[in-house]
């Protein structure tokens, strides 16, 4: 008999079982064969841990249920969680855009702090949960054993690199406990386009995507099938939930047409136009735009409409989008467990008490940079917390 299972072994799962096992006797499930599968393949092997804005200014950048999180990350947010690992002898380092990182480079670091916190709670692996019965004693039924308890955290994650586990599991026991979901769609992911611009490794380190009366700044990466990279992930659940398809991208987003024109006009006229773009661009990107175009001629045979029609495809490069790439391959699971029936100020479920549910199991989610870690440890700690009865 425990006092709380938690299923799944992934940041938020480990954070609750460390902050509900403080005062309780709490077992831990995983059907992987180790913890933290995903939590290592994370900024690149690095672990991107958080992303060290205010509160407020964190919670502007999540566009998804923003408000169910506010609980959450302001009792354990960005700082609490810089904070939590620095004290625990893993050295950070703040990089571009507050993105915070062990300054070993290594996430392994990150997922030993939380397991040396778990010393004393028993951890099944390759253990895989295949019912939960939801009564005054709950059931946890697996493919090895019964166990019985008094609550249960659900941390089983989204549905995105299944082969870390994220199976959709959270969607299964959801059916099961009948807590209505959300379906679940691909966020922060690619687009594949219409267009074969045989581009594919050509990268932008900086261009602002429009799309509707959304804006995204980042990096862009051209694929074999259409575009990746921060500026277009961000955009790809709005993009996926549209029927317009069509972007518009600005290559120089630090520059104005009137810049661009006096850029244009300066530049030694016995020169071609490409000479120029490969300033800006690679020349296989260069080449691309003066064919799109088909002006590729020395400067000072430019007639002014010319300069025109460059300076547009430059700020104003437009793509029609084909489809969002599919869920498997998403960096971030949208959808899942309706926050409408969660409270957001322990994770528990509103209609099955004594059920939480948290991290990538939820329908919120951020963009790629230390949001999507954060919300999972923030919220694993909240459940925590609310298991110990500690004054939230």
């Amino acid at each position: 008999m425990f006092d709380c299972i938690i299923i799944g072994a992934g940041p938020a799962g480990l954070m609750a079982a460390i902050k509900s096992s403080q005062n309780n006797k709490v077992l831990l499930i995983d059907k992987n064969s180790k913890p933290g599968k995903k939590l290592l393949l994370t900024g690149g092997g690095r672990c991107n841990l958080t992303n060290l804005k205010t509160n407020n200014e964190f919670l502007n950048e999540v566009n998804y249920n923003k408000k169910y999180l506010y609980s959450a990350i302001n009792i354990f947010g960005p700082n609490e969680i810089y904070n939590y690992f620095e004290t625990r002898n893993v050295p950070l380092k703040i990089e571009e855009d507050n993105k915070v990182f062990p300054e070993s480079n290594q996430s392994v670091d990150v997922l030993n702090v939380l397991l040396n916190e778990l010393k004393n709670v028993p951890q099944n692996y390759n253990e895989t949960v295949l019912e939960i019965k939801n009564a005054k004693i709950k059931e946890v039924v697996t493919n090895k054993n019964i166990y019985q308890t008094k609550n249960i955290i659900i941390a089983t994650g989204g549905s995105s690199f299944k082969y870390t586990g994220s199976t959709g599991d959270n969607m299964k026991f959801a059916h099961m406990l009948k807590q209505p979901t959300i379906k679940l769609f691909p966020a922060e992911t690619g687009v594949k386009l219409i267009e074969q611009t045989y581009l594919a490794g050509t990268s932008i380190l900086e261009v602002t995507i429009y799309f509707e009366n959304k804006k995204s700044t980042g990096n862009l990466m051209f694929t074999h099938l259409g575009l990746g990279g921060s500026a277009i992930m961000k955009l790809s659940e709005f993009i996926y939930k549209s029927s317009n398809k069509d972007i518009k991208i600005d290559l120089l987003p630090n520059f104005s047409k009137e810049e661009l024109l006096t850029i244009i006009n300066n530049y030694n006229s016995e020169k071609n136009i490409t000479s120029l773009l490969n300033n800006y661009f690679t020349k296989k990107f260069s080449l691309y735009l003066v064919n799109k175009i088909n002006i590729n001629k020395r400067i000072k045979s430019l007639t002014k409409t010319e300069k025109e029609i460059i300076i547009n495809i430059l700020k104003e490069l437009r793509f029609e989008i084909k489809e969002v790439n599919e869920l498997e391959t998403a960096y971030v699971t949208g959808g899942g467990i309706d926050l409408k029936y969660i409270n957001s100020m322990t994770m528990e479920s509103t209609i099955n008490r004594g059920i939480y549910f948290i991290g990538e199991a939820l329908d919120t989610h951020g963009p790629i940079g230390g949001y999507n870690i954060t919300l999972a440890l923030s919220t694993g700690y909240l459940a925590g917390l609310s298991i110990n009865k500690e004054d939230l």
